[in-house]
């Protein structure tokens, strides 16, 4: 062996220092040939010169140390997914790549022997793709680690494999025993060439030592000393203000209007967050869907009314010199043997986004609980949309042999694609219109993570569709699932305009809750654009504010409007409204302020004269029965309310008033006075009760983890 082939064989002994036992044993097969006098590169004649080439010697070196390099990446990449296999959750941080690469970048014997610190073409394009590659791999486990179907390849991805691919051609030819080699521990990575997307995926999996395609769920804490890589959150809340303290000083002000709102949504939505150690946004919660997602003793109704009205109060926890006035409505229970016949249309969103466990497969165990509260009166079809929208099932009766066909289409379903969600809402509304039922309930049960991103999918238009879709008759309601692309904002502005209810499933309990033990009020609307106006006293009220309820206010003349859109109430439902009120002290509302030097005082005005008045406050409500027509006149009733002793049931008023601080602590609300988490537990424990279902003791749990 001559001095240069001594310098290739202890640089590459060098290199293995760093390496693993698998370069040890080709160098020790290197070692062998070597003692055999096996020629590891052919040297051939110069046509020209007649002479044996040392650049082709050299060329053929470089050659083996950049296969072996690119071998080694390999190695390593396949030894961390092992790792990660075996519990051991690390992602690699940038530092790790620099640290992994440094020693993988070999110089050519050439720049060793000249004293230049360049590579040759071939080991720098490898030594780059090596760079790129690792690089990738964090990007990837970051990215796509932990939810649903992985997203299309990268063109720089694309472009790095397509790199190696050209560089591994290049010197395989000449070495066709590393080729051997390399191909064992990285299948198909010199083959013959293949459409770069499909050669990347290729080279993808073999790297990752997994489909890259299937999804990983991992829990992967930060490298030590470096900040956490996260998924971005593209998840989407529409923005909401604190309703502002208002002062009754004229008939206008004095009078406070909004739609009623049975949606529960972000109280499940927030419990997820909290119990996956999730950041809550302040946008996500609505407090009204967090109050009325609890039930309260509230009495049945009466009369001719389908629903009871009961007012109370007592001294705001957060501020003991104001008053907490509630407002209680108690939709009139139905038991299945009057409900009337239902034609529904399952809405089920199968796109790639729902290709995670709490999506999807959730989604099915969730609406078998639905299948108990019908019987064969009922009919069920089942419209899926993806890339495409399509009919699954027809209208099916609801006896054995249809239930099964719905459970067995149910378990055919699988995610993939993207989300025509408009197109889908159409043909749902088309089926659904076909299977009309007169006098009968017509609803579509749209399941989704919200993520339209195909088609008829900005907000507007699809508000516009279901707001006409209802006028006929046909309502919508929504069910959410998943997290990390919730588009939350859509599916309630729908759900307010499509005269349906929003709801988020983040458990099977909670699946079983919503579809089951609240299904007939979801799908029998008792009474349809029922709105609140309360009148304040100003002789009683120095200001007052409406706690929630931030999207659902209304102007004052939209109450007598019998054409305004308002909120839905169904059977068994409840709704509940909190006001905080400052009582009237004889002073005028806000600070006052001096500034007589340049302007001079208006001469006051006479006041208009109040009636004189024990009420605090006048209760008016008006509402639709559900057969009405947008042109019919609505049904008025009064409640006044005199401000007096503590309420009767102040178990249930503690527990609202626990539940609303809490909303008010989360949002970070500058109404909260001197509330704090520990006034949440106090209060929400006074108003545990008789707590058959548990949810107030989850509720209890979920404040203390919270603040934990």
């Amino acid at each position: 062996m001559d001095k240069k082939d001594q310098l290739l064989d202890e640089l590459l002994k060098e290199h293995a220092k760093h390496g693993s036992g698998q370069d040890e044993k080709f160098l020790k097969e290197l070692e062998e040939r070597i003692a055999a006098k096996e020629k590891v590169v052919e040297m051939t004649e110069d046509p020209v010169a007649g002479v044996k080439s040392p650049g082709m010697r050299w060329a053929m070196g470089s050659g083996i140390a950049a296969c072996l390099a690119f071998g080694v990446t390999v190695f390593y990449m396949q030894r961390r997914d092992v790792e990660e296999d075996q519990g051991v959750h690390k992602i690699l941080s940038y530092s790790d790549v620099e640290n992994e690469v440094a020693p993988m970048k070999v110089e050519s014997p050439r720049a060793v022997v000249e004293g230049k610190k360049e590579m040759p073409k071939a080991s720098a394009e490898i030594a780059r793709v090596e760079d790129t590659v690792l690089r990738d791999k964090l990007a990837f486990r970051a990215d796509y680690s932990g939810d649903g179907a992985l997203a299309d390849q990268s063109a720089s991805r694309v472009d790095a494999f397509a790199a190696a691919d050209s560089a591994i051609a290049a010197n395989s030819a000449a070495q066709p025993q590393m080729r051997m080699r390399l191909q064992k521990q990285m299948p198909g990575a010199a083959s013959a060439p293949k459409p770069a997307r499909a050669m990347a995926l290729k080279r993808e999996e073999a790297f990752f030592g997994r489909d890259v395609r299937r999804p990983q769920i991992a829990i992967c804490p930060p490298h030590p000393g470096e900040p956490p890589l996260e998924k971005p959150n593209a998840e989407r809340y529409g923005e909401l203000s604190d309703n502002k303290w208002t002062a009754p000083v004229d008939e206008r002000s004095a009078l406070s209007t909004f739609a009623v709102d049975v949606d529960t949504a972000s109280y499940a939505n927030l419990r997820r967050m909290i119990n996956q150690g999730q950041k809550v946004p302040k946008d996500s919660i609505r407090i009204e869907e967090m109050v009325n997602y609890f039930d309260y003793s509230y009495p049945q109704p009466k009369g001719e009314h389908p629903f009871s009205v009961q007012v109370d109060s007592m001294a705001a926890p957060w501020n003991q010199k104001h008053r907490l006035v509630r407002i209680g409505l108690q939709g009139k229970d139905m038991v299945q043997e009057e409900r009337p016949a239902a034609n529904l249309v399952f809405l089920l969103d199968v796109s790639g986004s729902m290709n995670n466990s709490a999506k999807l497969p959730l989604l099915k165990e969730s609406m078998k609980y639905l299948l108990e509260e019908l019987n064969e009166e009922d009919t069920v079809s089942i419209v899926v949309y993806a890339g495409a929208s399509g009919l699954a099932l027809p209208a099916t009766k609801m006896d054995d042999v249809g239930r099964q066909k719905v459970l067995a289409k149910m378990d055919s379903l699988r995610a993939g694609g993207s989300t025509a969600g408009g197109q889908g809402i159409k043909l749902a509304y088309k089926v659904a219109q076909e299977q009309f039922v007169k006098g009968g309930v017509n609803r579509i049960i749209l399941a989704t993570d919200g993520d339209f991103n195909v088609g008829v999918s900005d907000r507007e238009a699809l508000t516009k569709l279901v707001k006409e879709k209802a006028k006929g008759g046909t309502y919508l309601s929504v069910l959410g699932f998943g997290s990390g692309n919730i588009n939350d904002a859509m599916l309630e502005s729908i759900t307010n305009h499509g005269n349906g209810n929003y709801s988020y499933i983040d458990t099977i309990k909670e699946g079983r809750k919503v579809l089951l033990e609240d299904m007939m009020g979801t799908l029998v609307t008792i009474a349809k654009d029922v709105k609140v106006q309360v009148e304040m006293n100003p002789s009683k009220v120095k200001a007052y504010r409406l706690i929630g309820y931030a999207n659902r206010m209304l102007p004052p003349e939209a109450f007598l409007d019998k054409k305004v859109d308002a909120g839905e109430i169904g059977a068994g439902h409840s709704v509940t409204a909190l006001y905080e009120i400052i009582p009237a002290d004889g002073k005028p509302f806000g600070p006052e302020i001096d500034a007589s030097r340049y302007f001079e005082k208006k001469e006051e005005e006479a006041k208009v004269a109040l009636k004189e008045s024990d009420e605090m406050c006048f209760v008016k409500l008006a509402y639709k029965q559900a057969e009405q027509k947008v042109d019919d006149e609505s049904t008025y009733l009064t409640v006044p309310f005199v401000d007096g002793a503590e309420s009767d049931s102040k178990v249930d008023l503690n527990f609202a008033a626990a539940v609303a601080l809490f909303g008010m602590q989360l949002r970070e609300s500058e109404y909260k006075g001197n509330g704090d988490l520990k006034m949440v537990q106090a209060l929400a424990e006074k108003g545990l009760g008789n707590d058959g279902k548990g949810l107030r003791a989850e509720f209890i749990k979920l404040v203390e983890k919270y603040e934990k």
